[in-house]
């Protein structure tokens, strides 16, 4: 396939699940494009991001679902992405304006930055036109009213599956620690902070924006419960630690 593709596309963030979190830009492009490709964990079923999108009323044949494992081994999801992009491109040659969205923002921990991978690789000149939403970091820290960073303050936003073992340099060089996806290590985290030399305090929060959403400032209260795949926890060092 050659030459340049014809449609517009657009990567749109949608925010972190409250839906009137997304912006006007967001809800305009989503409104004007020919289709919205949503990612989700099963094409049967209403995708986290679908559910942001609900309340639009937009109509059902603008919509392309993206089946796909949340999993954290590399490869996994390859060929659906392959799959969607392609699908992406052909739809670009024949006139279609096309939107990924996905939750939070495209260029943060996105689902968006696989996709354009494949993208690029079929049609590196490719102009995406990336929409910013508010991603779950800023909307955890504005739900419990916690500064991110004053002044000349260091912030760390880090996998928990991934920087667990570097919890003790994180909390000792930056003010604010966000550890998102904490559902799999959160018994690990309390024992680390129960031997960490820091005084800090904790806030852990789900399902940020959603009706399911859940605030907990008591962490040790939570040792041993299965929690969800969108799961943080806010770390910051008390007055005098910093």
């Amino acid at each position: 396939m050659t030459g340049k593709p014809l449609g517009r596309f657009y990567a749109v963030g949608l925010g972190p699940g409250d839906p009137e979190l997304l912006t006007r830009k967001a809800e305009r492009i989503l409104r004007e494009v020919d289709w919205i490709f949503l990612p989700g964990e099963s094409a049967r079923q209403v995708s986290f991001a679908g559910a942001i999108l609900a309340p639009l009323g937009l109509p059902a044949d603008k919509f392309r679902s993206v089946s796909l494992c949340m999993t954290r081994e590399p490869g996994i999801n390859s060929d659906r992405y392959r799959s969607a992009a392609r699908e992406i491109i052909e739809g670009l040659h024949a006139g279609k304006s096309i939107a990924w969205a996905t939750e939070g923002d495209p260029l943060f921990y996105s689902t968006f930055l696989q996709l354009r991978q494949r993208l690029l690789e079929v049609a590196p000149d490719l102009e995406i036109e990336v929409v910013p939403g508010i991603s779950s970091v800023n909307a955890a820290a504005a739900r419990v009213g916690m500064p991110v960073a004053v002044r000349d303050e260091k912030v760390a936003i880090v996998p928990a599956t991934y920087g667990i073992d570097c919890l003790p340099k994180l909390l000792a060089e930056f003010a604010t620690v966000f550890l998102l996806k904490v559902h799999l290590v959160f018994d690990q985290l309390l024992d680390m902070l129960g031997t960490a030399d820091m005084a800090c305090e904790g806030c852990y929060l789900e399902n940020i924006g959603t009706d399911r959403e859940r605030v907990v400032h008591d962490l040790e209260s939570l040792r041993g419960q299965k929690l969800p795949y969108f799961s943080l926890v806010i770390l910051r060092k008390l007055a005098g630690e910093t």
